[in-house]
């Protein structure tokens, strides 16, 4: 490799002396002084670096080993005793940039007697270019190489010097690092600055530590580790797939798949993060749709889903950027604006969310509509904290349902104590069913040809322990809301036919049969079992339904009255003329009574007007149809004389008494009857 020759041959050097001369291209030998200064410069260092001996001499070499340090940084200087070896890479007069091995050799002056060591070179070096012959560090170690190859991670192996030792494949790639700071002897500090800008992590080589990056759009974890032989291992995992999927995942925590808005977790977080900023000042706009599970109950889920979006769609095109719209569940929305407004400008805002969203929308091919109520509440004047106004949002919107106040509310304080007495009134209700404090009132029908009582109709109450008796016009609707109409249904079927079995078997008592109860699978067999635990015949029970009960659903409804009629039950139609109702409608359901509402009896007075030509009219229809037509609330003798003229069947009202108590029914009919 190199031979011992005398040292004229170098500039700079005392004659007499000897060095070690190189015998390759790719290599070339310099000496240094005691302070690490370059003391001979050759023709060969000359040739592969482009420096002649007057750029050098008296420099020190490290100062062209900056190029592969960090920013800032200069090469540290060769130690001028013993011997040392390490890669740097060199920058030559040209700019180009290659690596060398560095070898250092100590000279020793023992054997100069005499010599003036000031005056004696201190160290060999020689300098070799390996560019061509290793390329980037790839694994010096043919052992070691199989096993980083098949680590899933970018890995790369540095010496105690903090120089790098080699690397696998995956490194380079992963942190996309270029080719020059792949070579051995590349600074972990050079290679943390690229990457992060961060040279302190590894400032300290005994220092452990784990940090993230994002590098070109991928998330990247490193991990520096030291190993018991004084080396360290960088470690680089892409975690960007399972970042990714972790995004994915929270946002659909937040989320509501089927219209992309905020869910209801999503809708607490953002107001818990605004009710923290107390200068902040937001507005909750609070609704639901009504008329949406009519449409998901006829039309399918597919057809409810699709107007869930289509309602999302529209509400983001009234959003500002800052506000945040959220689908809390079913048919119940929220959006929050988070730009300051005043009543005026908070009630224009939700009348035009009302007006968009009750536009017609095409759903499956189909036009629909829907009602909107929505319900007000401010921060933080009708609530400090995210719960208290989600509560007081959820009571406006009740309010804002009742018809009143175009379908908008906002929030009041009285509503709270209202809306306190309710849910007593829901606490007592279901101790009622539970301990039987329901009753049951009769009201008689009165045949106009005959003048006799020929039936009654079960009319519920509630006997509370502490306010009396209830009417059901102010329990019925939280029983509705709170679920409870089926039981309820079932209580009063049950208590009717058993208290009728001890009546005239020419009585017929009818009974209401709520929507709940109609639409439940199990009607036809709740009625089987009432009349055999009673004992009462079936022609004795008239089950009187709703046009709306039915109106879902007419197939099905058609379905059950048959069954219900081939028992041999009566069917009642309660308050014709104030629904659906068409002849198609009649022709194909088995009534067997229907009932007129009593709004257009009211309206009768001397038997001309509106009232008059309808109530004669469904009178006429009905002795087509051989239907039994009985008039609701007939209060006076004028009303009773009209009827009989036109030949209507049959009377309801305070006419002939008011609802009685079981107990009162039959001296009632002895007395009529």
């Amino acid at each position: 490799m190199a031979l011992l020759t005398d040292s004229s041959q170098f500039s700079g050097v005392m004659p007499g002396t000897f060095a070690v001369v190189p015998i390759m291209s790719d290599r070339f030998v310099c000496l240094l002084d005691p302070s690490g200064r370059v003391a001979a410069w050759g023709a060969d260092a000359r040739n592969l670096t482009g420096y002649t001996a007057d750029d050098m001499l008296g420099r020190p070499l490290a100062a062209l080993f900056s190029p592969c340090r960090g920013a800032g940084e200069t090469g540290a200087a060769l130690p001028v005793q013993g011997q040392a070896e390490r890669v740097e890479l060199i920058a030559r007069r040209d700019g180009t940039r290659f690596h060398a091995r560095i070898e250092c050799h100590a000279l020793d002056h023992s054997r100069h007697i005499g010599a003036i060591l000031a005056d004696m070179p201190a160290a060999v070096v020689v300098v070799q270019d390996v560019s061509a012959a290793g390329g980037p560090a790839q694994g010096a170690d043919p052992a070691l190489r199989p096993v980083l190859d098949r680590i899933p991670d970018g890995i790369a192996l540095f010496g105690a010097d903090c120089g790098l030792l080699y690397r696998n494949d995956l490194f380079g790639s992963t942190l996309a690092l270029p080719d020059d700071l792949l070579w051995p002897g590349t600074q972990a500090r050079a290679i943390m600055a690229v990457l992060s800008g961060d040279t302190a992590r590894t400032a300290d080589g005994a220092c452990d530590w784990t940090t993230e990056i994002l590098r070109q759009g991928r998330s990247l974890r490193l991990s520096w580790t030291g190993l018991p032989d004084g080396r360290r291992l960088l470690l680089c995992r892409d975690l960007t797939d399972l970042r990714r999927s972790e995004s994915r995942a929270r946002f659909l925590e937040q989320h509501d798949d089927v219209t992309g808005l905020a869910n209801l977790p999503g809708l607490q977080m953002h107001l818990q993060m605004l009710c923290e900023r107390p200068s902040e000042r937001f507005t909750v706009l609070y609704f639901d749709l009504f008329g949406f599970k009519r449409i998901n109950n006829t039309m399918g889920h597919a057809a409810g889903d699709e107007l869930l979006r289509l309602v999302a769609d529209r509400v983001r095109r009234l959003m500002e950027p800052d506000d945040v719209a959220a689908h809390i569940r079913g048919n119940k929305f929220a959006l929050v604006m988070r730009a300051e407004q005043d009543s005026d400008m908070i009630w224009a805002h939700a009348q035009h969310l009302r007006s968009v969203l009750s536009r017609p929308m095409s759903v499956l091919g189909h036009d629909v509509t829907v009602g909107v109520g929505i319900g007000v509440v401010r921060f933080p004047a009708d609530g400090s904290d995210r719960d208290t106004l989600m509560w007081n949002a959820d009571i406006a919107l009740q309010y804002a349902k009742d018809g009143k106040g175009e379908g908008i509310r906002f929030y009041n304080p009285v509503m709270d104590r209202m809306r306190q007495k309710r849910m007593d009134l829901e606490r007592d209700l279901q101790r009622a069913l539970a301990q039987d404090e329901f009753v049951l009132f009769y009201q008689p029908f009165l045949n106009i040809g005959t003048h006799r009582i020929v039936g009654v109709e079960a009319l519920i109450r509630w006997m509370h322990p502490v306010r009396g008796l209830i009417p059901p016009g102010d329990f019925i609707p939280v029983a509705e809301g709170m679920g409870l109409m089926y039981d309820i249904g079932v209580w009063t079927l049950n208590t009717a036919c058993r208290q009728a079995s001890a009546w005239p078997e020419d009585i017929v008592v009818s009974v209401n049969v709520s929507a709940a109860q109609f639409r439940h699978d199990g009607l036809v067999e709740t009625v089987a079992q009432a009349l055999l635990g009673s004992g009462l015949d079936a022609g004795r029970l008239e089950l009187e339904i709703t046009e709306t009960a039915m109106i879902d659903d007419v197939p099905r409804a058609a379905r059950v009255l048959r069954q219900l009629r081939e028992m041999g039950v009566k069917i009642a139609l309660d308050d014709f003329g104030t629904g659906y109702s068409s002849l198609s409608f009649l022709q194909s359901l088995p009534f067997t009574r229907i009932k007129i509402d009593r709004s257009f009896v009211r309206e009768l007075g001397q038997g001309v007007g509106d009232g008059a030509a309808i109530v004669g009219a469904i009178t006429s229809l009905c002795g087509s149809l051989n239907v039994v037509a009985t008039a609701e609330g007939v209060e006076t003798q004028e009303q009773f004389d009209y009827l009989k003229q036109i030949n209507c069947s049959e009377i309801q009202g305070f006419f002939i008494c008011r609802p009685r108590p079981a107990s009162e029914i039959q001296p009632l009919l002895d007395q009529i009857n």
